[in-house]
């Protein structure tokens, strides 16, 4: 796996790096301080293909986006501010280097590494000036400067970076930090050479589908060039000029450590480290597979364990038209969104499910004659059996639906066939009775790993596990399930029903 730029690449920068990180870097972390900064084979080989140049100048990048997705304490905030700073005294094009994480705490740590290296490097501390009350390096002659960035989107209109430094991506997870991705990756549009470098460990699977780092992992891993070793999976779009590697356990058990270690590359991180981490009881299990293993695990909160619901993939499984169908109907006006989940008993009695979500935008709810109309279409094409909804923001809806014989069932939230519905949904899942698509265009998965739930007298009482979430194609596919195949025999005829 060395060299692999020269495949696409007119060269790589990567040597020089090299040469000028163990020439002009002194570490001072731990048993490395006071040693050069000399990067290990690993490293060689990731930057071999960061660096590598598109033209005959040995300068433009061939990849507009790097990204790196390793587990913790295998120096990446090292490596993030050595390359910063060799782009900042290499780069003749004014460069405009931006520090940026999801959190300003975060992104501090990446510039007090920098000026670590420049304090103890006589020769680069005399090529630039310091401030660091407002977090900015610049170059003494002018030439180019480096900046702390702060998480908020407003204040980072008005560059022209030549390269945005990320760390922690997978962090990225609220509105105000996606407007902020968005502004430092469209910054650099008035540049030939800008490039985004991204150094991450794994997220929760639960934000995995609608996390800004998930969907880059997925849709390069689905488009791209894939090379595949154990704890290793290289992709490569070169369309979009997108490069990922994507180090991961291939493991779900913390404590095997062989598997652990094949996702951290690193020579200081050992198999008795990774026993260590494994064993200590401040981390959950959950905790240990996603920051030392980069591993996507829902969270130790989470009700539905990913492997379940990784299990019930099935892209073979389909709802035929015409089919017997039942819908479970889950509205939310303003803050939440609307979904609609269909339920179709396959012939070999496991559960298909499939889903439609309405997501309102702001100062714009959702259009309930969207959800009457789909209703409508679904009874068009299949044989609709019944359509179980929370009569909370439905019960008109539902009016107008039962008047043109659609058949509706009204299931409250917070009523005891409701729980029934939930412990039926939950042993279905984990016995391998539900099936779903796995590709998720429709964000079911999102939804059904963001609730949590606690047995409570009268049953499973489920939540989100942060506000932020949504998870009503999860309360959506419970009603359906249990309308389609629990409580089949009460749909018998057009009318009210109170199950």
């Amino acid at each position: 796996m060395t060299d692999r730029w020269e495949e696409y690449a007119t060269g790589s920068r990567v040597e020089h790096f090299a040469w000028w990180c163990e020439e002009f870097l002194t570490q001072s972390i731990d048993q490395f301080a006071g040693e050069p900064l000399r990067l290990e084979p690993w490293q060689l080989e990731i930057m071999g293909e960061a660096l590598a140049t598109a033209d005959g100048t040995g300068v433009a990048p061939h990849w507009r986006s790097a990204i790196i997705i390793v587990p913790r304490k295998n120096g990446k905030t090292t490596m993030l501010a050595a390359y910063a700073l060799y782009r900042l005294f290499n780069d003749e094009t004014q460069p405009e280097i931006l520090l940026a994480a999801a959190s300003d705490k975060q992104a501090g740590r990446l510039f007090d590494t920098c000026v670590q290296f420049i304090r103890r490097s006589p020769l680069l501390s005399d090529g630039v000036a310091l401030r660091e009350y407002v977090g900015e390096i610049s170059r003494s002659d002018g030439g180019g400067k480096i900046l702390r960035m702060a998480s908020s989107a407003d204040n980072l209109h008005g560059y022209s970076p030549s390269l945005v430094v990320a760390d922690e991506l997978h962090a990225w997870t609220k509105p105000s930090q996606r407007k902020a991705w968005a502004a430092l990756t469209t910054a650099g549009g008035a540049r030939v050479n800008t490039q985004v470098f991204t150094i991450t460990t794994a997220g929760d699977a639960n934000e995995r589908e609608s996390s800004i780092l998930g969907r880059m992992l997925d849709r390069n891993e689905a488009v791209g060039e894939l090379e595949k070793h154990d704890g290793l999976t290289i992709s490569r779009n070169h369309d979009a000029r997108t490069l990922i590697y994507n180090y991961a356990a291939p493991t779900k058990d913390p404590t095997d450590t062989a598997a652990m270690k094949l996702a951290n590359p690193a020579s200081w991180i050992t198999e008795e480290y990774l026993a260590r981490q494994a064993s200590n009881p401040e981390l959950t299990a959950e905790e240990v597979l996603q920051f030392h293993g980069c591993v996507w695990v829902a969270g130790s909160q989470a009700w539905i364990p990913a492997e379940w619901w990784n299990a019930a993939i099935d892209r073979d499984a389909e709802i035929p038209i015409g089919g017997r169908v039942t819908l479970g109907v889950d509205v939310g006006i303003v803050h939440d969104s609307t979904a609609v989940v269909m339920a179709h008993e396959l012939e070999d009695g496991r559960v298909m499910i499939r889903a439609q979500i309405w997501t309102p935008r702001p100062g714009q709810n959702v259009d309930l004659t969207e959800i009457e109309d789909y209703v409508r279409r679904v009874n068009d094409d299949y044989h609709l059996a019944g359509v179980f909804y929370d009569p909370r923001f439905f019960e008109r809806s539902a009016q107008v639906l039962d008047a043109e014989g659609i058949p509706v069932v009204t299931m409250p939230q917070n009523s005891a066939t409701m729980a029934d519905a939930y412990q039926a949904f939950y042993s279905m899942l984990g016995e391998g009775k539900i099936v779903h698509a796995g590709d998720d265009p429709d964000g079911l998965t999102a939804h059904c790993l963001s609730a949590a739930a606690v047995m409570t007298d009268r049953g499973w009482k489920v939540s989100k596990i942060r506000q932020r979430q949504r998870i009503d194609a999860l309360v959506a596919g419970v009603m359906a399930v249990y309308g389609g195949v629990v409580q089949s025999e009460t749909m018998i005829a057009p009318g009210f029903f109170s199950v």
